[in-house]
């Protein structure tokens, strides 16, 4: 089960830098330093990441449960927010 979730979040980092760039892109700005850096250092950070993870075992069972619904509540709060600002901007 810690797989599916770690190949889950890690798609959604994923998903979420080829957002920002995209972005990047779109402003002009396809060879600005950061867009690469968001392209080339993110991915390989998320693999040793889930290859550590997943060989040390790194987060206990017990606070596992806890730090999921954390993580949820805070990601939620900060679409909520992101939206909420991209709302009062137009």
């Amino acid at each position: 089960m810690q797989g599916l979730e770690l190949i889950l979040l890690s798609a959604g980092i994923l998903v979420g830098a080829a957002y920002v760039a995209t972005q990047f892109a779109r402003s002009g700005a396809s060879d600005h330093p950061v867009g690469r850096l968001l392209l080339g250092v993110i991915p390989a950070a998320i693999a040793v990441a889930l290859i550590v993870i997943d060989r040390l075992d790194v987060v206990p069972d017990d606070i596992e449960q806890p730090i999921w619904i954390v993580a949820v509540v805070l990601i939620s709060l900060g679409l909520l927010l992101a939206t909420t600002y991209r709302l009062a901007g137009r």
